[in-house]
Formats: C-alpha cells, sequence, structure tokens
C-alpha cells in the first residue's frame, strides 16, 4: 500500500468530528498509515489531506471529510487501480 501521510485541520466546533474521522481512519487503515496528525485551526473549514494534498474540504464543498474521500484520492492517485 501508499505511503499515508494524513492531516486533519479542523475548526474547533469540529473537534468531535474530526477525532471520529481519525478514529475511523485508523480502523480502516491501521498499520498502513505512517502519520496521521490533527491540527486545530481558527479558520472555519474541517479537511483532510494525504501526502500534503488536500483531499476533501468542508469549506469548499460543504460536506465533512469521510473515509470515502481518502479511498477516492488514493484511487485517483494510483491511475485506477
Amino acid at each position: 500500500m501508499a505511503r499515508l501521510d494524513l492531516a486533519i485541520r479542523y475548526h474547533r466546533d469540529f473537534e468531535d468530528e474530526a477525532l471520529g474521522l481519525a478514529r475511523r481512519l485508523f480502523a480502516r487503515f491501521d498499520e498502513a498509515i505512517d502519520s496521521l496528525t490533527l491540527t486545530p485551526i481558527s479558520g472555519e473549514d474541517f479537511s483532510l489531506s494525504l501526502n500534503g494534498q488536500v483531499v476533501h474540504s468542508q469549506r469548499e464543498s460543504g460536506s465533512a471529510p469521510r473515509v470515502a474521500d481518502l479511498l477516492a484520492a488514493m484511487s485517483n492517485e494510483h491511475g485506477g487501480r
């Protein structure tokens, strides 16, 4: 499996959602995760990044990031494999 350096950035209003997403990511990917960073931010956003690239941003999409967003990004990164 490819390297998984994940980052969740969240406004304090989304702290519970960010922690829940982190738990779901660990449940799905477990030891494949090289790093997972949770960073509170002052801006109104809740986003998920893979290897330094934003996979999903609530501010841009209107919906919270999900594990499915990461799976889609991984599929795109590897040419649909």
